[in-house]
């Protein structure tokens, strides 16, 4: 694929590399064409995780909506930095994205899609942004406030976690929606070593990330208005709970450590919906659904999704 550009990306379905000025991302858009002052729907996918994981959510939204998804760098059909950094924060997310929408001709109002990590990148992209969204649909999304307050983290799973696979120990290998070549297109990016790369880069950054958005205080600031905000919350706990088993099975971890990941979990399920529900915050008109599945919903009920979506396109006409 070749860098591309003065290309019509409001109509028909596009796709190709877009430069960003130090290397190109892939950038695809889709859905019926688009009407000007027309909102876009832009997903912003959690930490190492790349548009191949989307595509049953995709398929779902073209009837109705115009899709645009795009590789981070270093991820999927995207090209990345000539050596990887060590860190990629949230923020450089964000104004990478910035740079692309900019340079591919993109123009608002953006409904933006978060999941996970993406909580920290696409409200990162909305402190670039203020004037542009007109909607967020956040799927269990990290905020400021996880972990908040104590020893939480990843550092305290780690001991008891091991080399477990996240797909396989929580279920996700079985219950996903996607066909068998969709799922393999899937388990081949997150094998590639250059993903696994990015992704580690991607995960140094979270604690600062949190940090980070929290000076920010956008909770304190109402910063979409009156733009809908829809918050789904999933069951991560959960999968947390099945990773514990299989650790403590696999006889990983001591016990002081496995008491930690205990208390944590604890403290986890405690609060994860009033974590998530904090983003209600950011606007007047929000609403929240509470799921009964695993972290990755857009593996395992898309149609979830797409309601939200749905919703927040007929709220902010």
């Amino acid at each position: 694929m070749q860098p591309i550009s003065k290309i019509d990306w409001d109509k028909g379905d596009k796709d190709g590399l877009v430069s960003i000025g130090s290397h190109n991302l892939y950038l695809s858009v889709s859905g019926p064409d688009r009407k000007p002052g027309k909102p876009i729907v832009v997903l912003m996918q959690g930490l190492g995780s790349t548009i191949d994981e989307w595509v049953a959510v995709r398929k779902l939204v073209l009837p109705f909506a115009r899709w645009l998804n795009y590789d981070r760098s270093g991820m999927g059909r995207s090209e990345g930095p000539d050596q990887t950094p060590p860190s990629i924060s949230a923020a450089s997310v964000a104004a990478e994205l910035d740079i692309l929408l900019k340079n591919a001709g993109i123009e608002p109002p953006f409904i933006v899609v978060a999941h996970s990590w993406g909580g920290y990148t696409s409200r990162e992209f909305l402190e670039l942004r203020p004037n542009d969204i007109v909607g967020m649909v956040f799927v269990d999304c990290n905020t400021e406030h996880i972990f908040d307050g104590g020893a939480w983290g990843w550092d305290v799973f780690y001991p008891v976690l091991g080399g477990q696979d996240f797909v396989e120990t929580t279920g996700l290998a079985t219950s996903h929606v996607l066909s068998q070549e969709e799922w393999k297109a899937f388990k081949d990016e997150q094998a590639n070593p250059r993903h696994q790369a990015t992704e580690a880069a991607e995960m140094q950054a979270v604690p600062n990330d949190r940090l980070a958005l929290a000076s920010k205080k956008q909770l304190e600031k109402l910063p979409l208005k009156d733009y809908p905000v829809s918050v789904i919350i999933a069951d991560t706990p959960e999968d947390f709970q099945k990773i514990y088993y299989f650790g403590v099975a696999a006889g990983n971890g001591t016990e002081e450590e496995r008491a930690l990941f205990r208390k944590c979990l604890d403290r986890w399920r405690e609060m994860n919906e009033d974590w998530q529900r904090e983003l209600l915050r950011l606007s007047r008109l929000s609403r929240s659904i509470r799921l009964h599945c695993s972290h990755n919903v857009q593996l395992l009920q898309p149609q979830s999704i797409v309601k939200e979506i749905q919703w927040t396109i007929d709220s902010c006409r």
